[in-house]
Parts: C-alpha cells; sequence; structure tokens
C-alpha cells in the first residue's frame, strides 16, 4: 500500500516520519509538503500544488489550515488515491462545512473518505484501505500487566499515528493502578500533538481534551484486559 502524507507543518511531518519508521512491510510512505501560508480559497490548485504528484492508494492529510484542506479533493485525484483519511485536529482548519464539501467533492470523485476528529481517535472504515490502517494505527489499544497494586508491563498493541501510545506507555509502569488512568492522560499533553486547544463548538470541549480522553479509555481498557 503507497500512502502519501500531505503535510503543511512540523506536527504532520512528525507523524509521518513516525508512521514511516515503524511501518508494516508492504507499505510505502510518500511525502507531499504543503505550504504554510495559503490562501482560504484557492481558485487555481495548480498555483501551490506541484507539477507531479506521487501515485497513492490512501492519502492522509494532515492540513494544518482550511486553504490546505480545500486542496483534498485535487490531491487524491492528481495522486490516484482512492480512499483519504483526513485530520480534523482543529476545527479552524476545518470546519464543518468545509468538511461537508470536501466530502461531496471526494464522493463524486468515488474516492472513500473519513474525517477524524481527532487523528487519534480513528477508529477506521468506510474502505479496507482505511481500516488498514487504523489497525496499525487508530485509537490507542494496550495491555496492562498489574505488579501488585501498580502498573507492571504496558504492552502497545496499537498505537496512535503520532506515536503517542508508546509515549504514554513508557511512563505508567511504576504508577499506582488507581492513578494509571490520571497520570497517562496528563502525561499524553506532554507528547506533540495537533489537536486544538481551542474549544469545538460541536464538543463544547477542545480537541487536545478528547485526545486525553480517549486516552484515559485506553488505559482503563488496557487494566480491564490485564
Amino acid at each position: 500500500m503507497n500512502v502519501l502524507f500531505a503535510t503543511q507543518g512540523r506536527y504532520g511531518g512528525r507523524i509521518a516520519e513516525y508512521v514511516a519508521a515503524n511501518r508494516p512491510q508492504g507499505w510505502e510512505i510518500l511525502r507531499l509538503p504543503l505550504p504554510r501560508s495559503l490562501p482560504v480559497v484557492i481558485d487555481d490548485p495548480d498555483e501551490v500544488l506541484p507539477v507531479e504528484i506521487p501515485s497513492a492508494d490512501l492519502l492522509v492529510s494532515l492540513h494544518e489550515s482550511a486553504g490546505a484542506a480545500e486542496l483534498i479533493p485535487d490531491i487524491a485525484r492528481r495522486s490516484g488515491a482512492v480512499a483519504v483519511l483526513a485530520a480534523v485536529d482543529d476545527r479552524a482548519a476545518c470546519p464543518r462545512g468545509l468538511e461537508n464539501q470536501i466530502g461531496k467533492r471526494l464522493g463524486a470523485l468515488g474516492v472513500a473518505f473519513a474525517f477524524a476528529r481527532p487523528l487519534c481517535g480513528f477508529d477506521g472504515g468506510p474502505h479496507p484501505l482505511l481500516s488498514a490502517f487504523a489497525e496499525r494505527f487508530g485509537r490507542p489499544r494496550m495491555r496492562i500487566d498489574a505488579d501488585g497494586d501498580r502498573v507492571g508491563r504496558v504492552t502497545v498493541e496499537r498505537d496512535c499515528p503520532c506515536g503517542a501510545g508508546r509515549f504514554v506507555a513508557k511512563v505508567l509502569p511504576g504508577t499506582r493502578l488507581s492513578e494509571a488512568a490520571d497520570v497517562g492522560a496528563l502525561r499524553h499533553h506532554h507528547h506533540p500533538c495537533m489537536a486544538s486547544m481551542e474549544v469545538d463548538p460541536e464538543l463544547s470541549d477542545t480537541l487536545m481534551h478528547l485526545s486525553g480522553y480517549i486516552f484515559r479509555a485506553a488505559i482503563d481498557e488496557g487494566l480491564r484486559r490485564k
């Protein structure tokens, strides 16, 4: 599977690097860096996109502005991608109205798509390539063994695309079992993250906090499976 990462800054770049370093056999990771500064409305994609875009099966858009998000259908079409995973880690970079417009354009192209809000909450679907990506880099899943009343060995069964799962797993051993979820959710915030600290109007909370809740749930589930 050829996976093309369209990135617009250092956070997206880190994610692409992490996936490239930990990809399964048979995956090729390709990159398309986009300009940091883009207009909100792009009349001619040729003015900002390179002449040649790598061929890909799956496009992962790690846009950090609405202008970059608007380019998703054009990049998908030019790369030949049959599925798109678009990270919604900041509603300012992909408002609901723009998300709907992008979805309609991708649907007209026959491209399957998923908008992950936030990226570490993605569970897969509606296309086999999206599920294959999520099975390797999706919502974190771990197994936590107890050592008395403290955390013993932590096995990351599925990491998220940014690597925060492994980061959190390293700090949990030795933590009291009763405090593990709190400690993990807190330490998650110390890892570089694209999720915004601005309140998402649909959630009445921030996507950074939602990401923390996802890790709290993963730790609680890991403790139940010990």
